[in-house]
């Protein structure tokens, strides 16, 4: 009898340690920083894209001071809306603490960003307005500044006689919205200074038709902005044929390397530059004072250089040329 209740009390307290460290180990998990796991959802995760890399890069600079695991992904093209959706179902089977996206503009995106706030993913949203059920998080570039930044140039360049062209990538485009906002402030103020804007769809042969057919129906345009880069790389080879490489005035968006040599052979007489590095750096620490339930800005905006021939070899704008020099 004695027997049987040591055995029984032995079992009861093997029993109890058994549980104790099962629980201890499991707050132990979900408490320890280094097991909060953190998604980011870039646009596009090809490694040809600089500026996607390098928000990458600002996401992972984070997540290795703050102790978290991260988990990188994004379809190979900016507009595979269909990847970012099977990608999005994928996070909120997992179930991370918390989502920083660049949503690409799409109805099935939206629908799922719905369902992964409501599972109680904390959800942070970078680059892209989106319309939403709720009003999420940001951390996006001014891009109604930037738009501003470069009507102003093209006010400048032309004398304060601008009469400008856009343009744009799709015509449902949010950031392009924002931009052309942020132009026609900057230029409306002078009189016939607005052509209008026109969608290319990112397809640098209808930039280049556009422009050719701009320049036959407006011989007094003097100033393009283009807002993405096949659009440029487009209008500044229509230009380049047409004789009025110059004369016309190109400012650009972004940095890619084709539009970097642009601006050095003169092309270009500017291009706007976001900083992409501080847009993945800020997601994920915005990300982590949601998980902490800590206060956060609805918005926070990230401000864009103005990068010409005459500064573009300074230290601080070869840097965000050149991310990964």
């Amino acid at each position: 009898m004695r027997v049987q209740k040591f055995t029984i009390v032995l079992a009861l307290v093997l029993l109890a340690a058994a549980l104790f460290t099962v629980f201890y180990f499991q707050l132990y998990r979900v408490g320890s920083p280094n097991d909060r796991t953190i998604a980011v959802m870039l646009k596009s995760s090809n490694v040809r894209s600089d500026f996607w890399q390098t928000v990458s890069e600002g996401a992972k600079a984070a997540a290795k001071e703050s102790g978290v695991r991260l988990e990188v992904m994004g379809s190979l093209q900016d507009t595979d809306a269909a990847t970012q959706v099977r990608l999005l179902e994928d996070v909120l089977l997992r179930k991370p603490e918390a989502l920083v996206v660049a949503p690409i503009e799409d109805a099935g995106v939206a629908e799922v960003l719905d369902r992964i706030r409501e599972a109680g993913i904390k959800l942070v949203a970078m680059d892209t307005p989106m319309q939403l059920d709720f009003d999420p998080v940001t951390v996006s570039s001014d891009h109604s500044e930037a738009g501003r930044q470069a009507g102003e140039v093209a006010v400048r360049e032309t004398g304060e006689s601008p009469h400008l062209a856009v343009l744009s990538d799709f015509g449902t485009s949010g950031v392009s919205g924002e931009r052309v906002k942020g132009i026609r402030e900057a230029t409306d103020p002078y009189v016939n200074s607005f052509i209008g804007t026109y969608p290319c769809e990112n397809s640098e042969d209808l930039a280049y038709e556009t422009t050719l057919d701009l320049l036959s129906s407006n011989p007094e345009m003097n100033a393009i902005i283009a807002l993405s880069e096949s659009a440029a790389l487009g209008a500044a080879k229509a230009l380049e044929d047409r004789g009025k490489r110059g004369e016309v005035k190109l400012i650009a968006f972004d940095s890619s390397l084709y539009e970097i040599k642009l601006l050095e052979e003169g092309s270009l007489s500017a291009i706007i530059v976001q900083r992409p590095f501080n847009m993945g750096y800020l997601g994920v620490r915005t990300a982590l004072k949601l998980i902490d339930n800590r206060t956060v800005s609805r918005m926070t905006y990230i401000d864009s250089i103005v990068v010409t021939r005459d500064n573009m070899y300074s230290p601080e704008n070869q840097k965000l040329l050149f991310p990964f020099r």
